[in-house]
This record gives structure tokens, sequence and C-alpha cells, in this order.
């Protein structure tokens, strides 16, 4: 009730309407929304042939796949434009699957006519209104998330890893942004559309409403984030209105983790998983070490170790024949030098971060309601979603210590976006949590 009384005063009292009334943002939303569905698609026949536990799973698969083959085979992808390895990408899936899908093909037309219908509602929009931009807010996207996903689309991966701006930085959000381009688009020049974005904002509500949780507490949660969607203005920025790394990296994480804890045996996860290393700092590093956690609390073949290190395999051989640079070893090596400066600790910058958080009130009302919530239920029966609790905790922590420690005399406003790595992780925790909380007799 807090959040959307907020929400009703912002739009009556502050006057927040002409948010509402900004035609290109509506167009945006509204062709994210169709694209969403056809995704949604995609996801199901995935999740049909590899046997997963989500379609959005599925979802996570095929977009990440197109960054897997490209990075796997980039000693021989380099000679291809990215247009060229996004269509062998493409037509790869297009033979799996026909080979392996059991389901209805009327399941593969509908796919095939929702992509028709978005691409075209795009094209006549396109005719009309120029919904794509370049006028950012913050300087990662326009000095590095723009140039490096504008070298990927225009020419190739191995071309934006040699001119990537930040050396060794993980290009997988960058690889994505391409794909979801040449998916709307098919168009000559990288244009960024929020569109391409939005469909996060959908793909999470669709994540929410496939869930095994009560009807109640799906309600209940879609209810939050749509309001705080509606309200948190750098928080819709963040995550679904921009090219920033969050949106991506959260989803992809967050599906596959919780995917991994519910479907054990399946490899594509593993291998998935580890792809995320090239995604952005404490998930690349997460990403890795609950791969191993689950696959030795599982007591899996050693083999399952390498699927989830595959990844860093073939970034170590691509780097030895092709001599580029290891990724990650630059932000390790900024690591050492800011430590190594010994500014000294500053404890002020926990006082610093938690006010920095509390600038926005409907996501720091969200944060407590699930602290209040699971301490009480924690209260109750114990501690449940013991895993999900502990990646929670731990980005905390990681994030709190960086900025005592390390970062100790660097900007802190970035806090706020690290703390959220693991939004949908979080989603997916206070679904559970409402869940037990409404199974509590009166």
């Amino acid at each position: 009730m807090p959040l959307l009384l907020n929400l009703l005063y912002n739009f009556f009292i502050e006057d927040k309407s002409y948010a509402s009334n900004n035609y290109k943002g509506l167009l945006n939303t509204l062709i994210g929304f169709l694209f969403a569905i056809f995704v949604v698609q995609v996801g199901k026949i995935v999740q049909d042939m590899l046997n997963l536990h989500y379609a959005s799973t599925g979802i996570v698969i095929f977009l990440l796949s197109f960054y897997a083959l490209d990075k796997t085979f980039i000693v021989i992808m380099k000679n291809f434009s990215f247009k060229n390895s996004f269509t062998i990408t493409l037509i790869c899936w297009i033979v799996f699957i026909l080979l392996k899908y059991s389901g209805s093909y009327r399941n593969i037309i509908y796919t095939f006519l929702t992509y028709i219908f978005s691409f075209a509602v795009l094209k006549l929009t396109n005719l009309y209104i120029s919904i794509s931009t370049e006028s950012f807010l913050t300087s990662d996207e326009k000095y590095f998330w723009l140039p490096v996903s504008k070298d990927i689309f225009e020419d190739n991966l191995f071309t934006a890893i040699t001119n990537n701006p930040i050396q060794s930085y993980g290009l997988l959000v960058g690889h994505t942004h391409a794909v979801l381009n040449n998916f709307f688009t098919y168009s000559s020049e990288f244009l960024y559309l929020p569109a391409y974005k939005n469909i996060f904002f959908f793909l999470t509500i669709y994540f929410i409403y496939e869930s095994k949780n009560s009807i109640k507490s799906r309600v209940i949660v879609i209810i939050f984030i749509t309001t705080i969607a509606l309200t948190s203005d750098w928080f819709t920025y963040l995550f679904f209105n921009s090219l920033l790394a969050e949106s991506i990296s959260s989803y992809f994480f967050g599906i596959l983790v919780i995917e991994l804890f519910r479907n054990k045996n399946n490899s594509f996860i593993l291998i998935s998983l580890g792809f995320l290393y090239f995604s952005k700092q404490f998930i690349s590093i997460f990403s890795i070490l609950i791969g191993i956690y689950a696959i030795f609390k599982n007591k899996d073949y050693i083999v399952k170790y390498f699927l989830i290190i595959f990844g860093i395999s073939v970034d170590l051989i691509n780097s030895v024949i092709l001599k580029t640079p290891i990724t990650w070893s630059f932000y390790l090596n900024s690591l050492e030098t800011d430590a190594a400066t010994k500014d000294g600790v500053n404890v002020e910058n926990i006082i610093n971060i938690i006010v920095q958080f509390l600038i926005d009130k409907p996501m720091s009302y969200f944060i407590l309601i699930i602290l209040l919530l699971s301490v009480f239920v924690n209260s109750k029966k114990g501690i449940y979603e013991f895993e999900l609790l502990s990646t929670i905790i731990l980005n905390t922590i990681f994030v709190f210590f960086l900025y005592v420690f390390i970062w100790s005399n660097v900007e802190y406003e970035s806090s706020y976006r690290y703390l959220l790595n693991i939004f949908h992780i979080i989603i997916f925790y206070f679904l559970i949590t409402v869940d037990s909380f409404l199974s509590f007799k009166k």
C-alpha cells in the first residue's frame, strides 16, 4: 500500500504524468512487450528440448548461445562478420529444433508468426518515428557499452576484444546487446532501442508468473516490481531502459542459478553458468563458485567441473593463440594496485553506501519488507533456501568489503548497482518468503 500510494501521489500531486505521455517511451514499451512474447515462445521450445524446469532458462540459454559459440570458435569467427556468426548460430538452433523438438509444430509456427508481427510493428513504427536513442545518463554507456556493442555488431567479437576501452573486461553483455539489436532491426548500423531492454521487464514478470509459488504471492511480487518500475526512475533506467550491464547479468545469473538448484543433472546449465564469467564483476565469480558448489554437493562426476570452467578454458586458449587479454586480468590488477596504495580502511563508506541506497525510496522499502519478512519467517520455520540467502548475503558483504578496504577513496555511488547485481535472486527469495508468510495461520 505505501508503494501504491506513493505512485498515486507522484502521478497526481507531483505531476509525473509527463513520463506516461512520452509517446516514444510508450512505443518502446509496446514493442518490447511484443518481442517478449516471441522470446518467451522460443524459451518454451528450448525448455521442452532440454528438459528444463523453466521456460525462462530456455530464454537465457538461447540468448547466451550466440556469445558462447562466437567466443568458443573465435579463432575461426574472427574472419567473419557478426552478422555471419549470428546466422550460423541461428541455423544451428533451427537444425537442432527440427531434429530434437518433439512438441507440436504449431508452437514453432506460432513463434515464427509472433516474430513476424513484432518485427513488422517495429518497422512500421520506424517509418514515421525514430525510437532509437544515443542519449545516455551515464559515462559507462557512452564511453564503454555503446562503443563495444557497436564494434561487435558492425564488425565482430574479436574486433571488440582488441579495441576494448577497458582491457580484458567481459563482453557478454555487449554481445547480447548486438544479438537483440539484430533480432529487432537487422540494420547495418548498431541502433540502441530501449525496447529491447524493456523486454527484460516483461521477461522478469513472466519468470515470476511461471514460478511454482502460490497465485497470491506471485500477484503480490508482480505488483511490487511493477510499482517500483513506475516510481523509481533510476532503477527502471538501470534495469530496463539502458545499455548498462545489470539487467542482462542479473537476469541470466538469477535464472541459471535457480534452475541449477532445481534441475541438478543438466549439463547445459553448468556450461551456460560458466560463460557468465564474461558478464560482470562479482557475478562472474559467483557463477563459477556456485557451479563448483552444486557439483560438489551433488557428488557429480569430475567431468562436470570441466563444464563449469569450459568458458574460462576457452578464454585461456584464445589468449595463447590470439594474444588477447585474459578476461578480468586488468580488473584484478587494478584491485591489487588499489589495495597497494594503502589509503587505509574507510569505515565511513558503510554509512555512505547505506545512505546512497536509501535515496531510492521505493527500492529501499522493498528491501526492508524482504528483510522483515525474512527474519520473521526464519524465526518461525528455520533457515530456508540456504543457497539463495547465502548468495544475497555474500554479494552484500563483498560490496561493503570492496568499498571499505580496497576502493576506500573511490566514488561509492555505484555501490547501488553492485548491491542489485543479483536482483533476480532477491525476487525469487522474496517469492518464497511471501509464500511462507502467507501459509502461517492467523
